[in-house]
């Protein structure tokens, strides 16, 4: 660093000649003087001074360090950096000091409490959130203080940090920015603690290579939970009672079998769910959507949503979800529609996703999409600030 100091109580005069302000060397001010002699204490080995001793420096120390110049910060900033020992409220004053002295305390302390940290995290710039995020020692707790201010830049860095376990609520809410974010998407898609409800609602914004990733990932299978339910089947959905609606609801969704149905509950052949996938195909109106929406047994919204993506991958998934024959299901994207008949090439690919899935892993996919009463589902959603025209152009991010 360099040996010099300007700070003292009046302004030097320049000189008559050159109009330069002389400049004087560190510790010729008393003020500056001060401040190393008590950092020469504060730094001191454990068996030289007392806790208590070091306090009391360390309080003086905070009347004074604020009123000179950076370079001294600094210095007093890296010698107490070294001394596991340093007084917490020495160090927050340093922590929260300009990003540059904070650095020196962020980068060269082995330990900083961590209640200090997240402290620092809620008080400090998005510069000392960026600092906090590459220390070692990032914990839970700091790292949801990080993402609070979420800041794309603190959350990617975070996000980056695969040693540091982030909470349901951090994942929650990067979920939500990643909507609009690509590089969030990417980060998010390499944490282990991305569950399936986030990459069925990822799956809306991200390109076709990570939807591919996303239903690689997050396969499932029901059986469990439908061999543990079966007996419910018939004592809810058979009894002259009103069922309880939380119970048919979790029913419904583990649902083995489903079975197309049309306007007044009657099943329909795959002739008809054909008919009506070709029609949705050619010219989506609300009637045809409607229409979807019963075959499929899924809700209006989602259908609509379904059915206007542009790359096709949701339609794949709920034609698997519907049985569709495979030659039936690429047969659909000879039909000309609104937007023209979809390329031969796009037309392998989503042959490819449709064969990649199962039938029970697409119809739980589809669940999924339409699970608005699941509580982390309706937070995402809340975050995103969703309205009915739910779908997000995955090109947009």
């Amino acid at each position: 660093m360099a040996d010099f100091d300007i700070a003292g109580t009046s302004e030097p005069e320049p000189d008559a000649e050159t109009m330069l302000t002389p400049i004087t060397r560190i510790g010729t001010t008393p003020r500056a003087q001060m401040v190393r002699k008590l950092a020469d204490i504060v730094v001191l080995p454990a068996g030289r001074i007392s806790a208590n001793e070091r306090s009391l420096v360390a309080d003086i120390l905070l009347q004074i360090v604020d009123k000179v110049e950076l370079e001294l910060r600094l210095e007093v900033a890296t010698r107490v950096a070294r001394v596991p020992e340093s007084p917490p409220a020495l160090t927050r004053m340093l922590v929260l000091d300009e990003p540059p002295v904070a650095e020196k305390i962020l980068r060269g302390a082995e330990v900083i409490p961590e209640a200090l940290l997240i402290e620092a995290a809620r008080e400090g710039s998005m510069d000392h959130r960026l600092l906090i995020a590459q220390r070692i020692d990032l914990s839970t707790a700091v790292a949801d203080a990080l993402i609070h201010f979420e800041e794309i830049d603190v959350c990617k860095a975070v996000l980056r940090r695969e040693d540091c376990l982030l909470s349901p609520n951090a994942i929650n809410k990067c979920v939500a920015m990643s909507a609009t974010n690509a590089d969030l998407q990417a980060a998010l898609l390499r944490r282990r603690e991305l569950e399936p409800a986030h990459g069925f609602m990822m799956f809306w914004w991200v390109e076709s290579e990570q939807r591919r990733r996303i239903l690689s990932r997050f396969a499932l299978d029901r059986r469990v939970i439908q061999d543990a339910l079966e007996d419910l089947y018939a004592k809810v959905f058979r009894s002259n009672h009103d069922p309880d609606p939380f119970v048919k609801d979790i029913l419904i969704l583990a649902e083995r079998r489903h079975r197309p149905r049309g306007a007044n509950g009657e099943p329909v052949s795959i002739d008809v769910v054909i008919r009506t996938l070709t029609a949705a195909r050619r010219y989506p109106s609300q009637e045809v959507i409607h229409a979807v929406g019963m075959v499929a047994g899924i809700s209006r919204d989602l259908a609509a949503r379904i059915l206007r993506d542009p790359t096709g991958e949701p339609f794949a998934v709920m034609c698997k979800g519907l049985s569709v024959p495979r030659d039936q299901f690429f047969a659909l994207f000879d039909v000309e529609s609104e937007e023209g008949v979809v390329g031969s090439e796009q037309a392998e690919y989503l042959l490819s996703v449709f064969d990649s899935l199962a039938r029970d892993f697409s119809r739980a996919i589809l669940r999924y999409w339409d699970w608005d009463a699941n509580p982390r589902i309706a937070y995402i959603s809340r975050l995103l600030g969703l309205d009915d025209d739910f779908p997000i152009d995955p090109h947009a991010a």
